[in-house]
């Protein structure tokens, strides 16, 4: 037994994170047991834009981030204005996740810029950026890969799983994520670019 335990302590997890970046992302933790989470989800919202513009997050004015949303490290977290994480979301910021301008990613929807290298046994850290642009809708329980670029005015069907680029102005669905129709906007004066007179 104690032979092929050897055989793969080579291949054990190797983390490569300093110890000052161990040490921030607890105090983080800390920080959003005692000081983020138990905000009532209807108020507090500047107090919860506060506490991560203090670790490092760029917040723009009047984003709503619900006190259930998991930032995993909010230095690595980009919004615009008046944009909204959801309850229950995960943003798994191992890598940057950038939001735009009025982008809605609904509950428990998990962004995900971080993941390992198949190619190696011992599966180092790999991390990749994802951006959301304006006006995009990221509906409930889905799921976006590293890598990935949703693009300006884009909707995201629920539980889609987003595994590449999805077009701007555009309704996206399924698993994997496809493109099934444009998004045509009712609203006077907000056309979509290109879609004016």
């Amino acid at each position: 037994m104690s032979d092929s335990l050897s055989d793969f302590s080579s291949l054990r997890y190797r983390s490569g994170f300093t110890p000052s970046q161990k040490l921030r992302r607890l105090a983080w933790e800390l920080v959003w047991l005692l000081a983020f989470r138990p905000t009532p989800r209807w108020a507090l919202h500047g107090w919860r834009r506060f506490l991560l513009r203090a670790f490092g997050a760029r917040i723009g004015a009047g984003c709503r981030i619900a006190p259930s949303c998991r930032v995993w490290a909010p230095w690595n977290l980009v919004m615009g204005e008046l944009s909204a994480l959801g309850d229950g979301v995960d943003c798994y910021s191992m890598g940057r996740i950038t939001l735009g301008s009025k982008v809605a990613v609904s509950q428990r929807s998990f962004l995900c810029a971080g993941s390992h290298d198949i190619r190696s046994l011992s599966r180092p850290l790999t991390t990749g950026p994802i951006v959301i642009g304006d006006h995009a809708w990221v509906a409930a329980e889905s799921f976006v890969h590293p890598h990935v670029v949703i693009g300006e005015g884009a909707v995201i069907g629920a539980r889609s799983v987003v595994t590449q680029d999805m077009p701007a102005w555009s309704v996206c669905v399924g698993h994997p994520c496809r493109k099934i129709k444009d998004r045509v906007l009712s609203d006077r004066g907000h056309e979509p670019p290109g879609e004016g007179p």
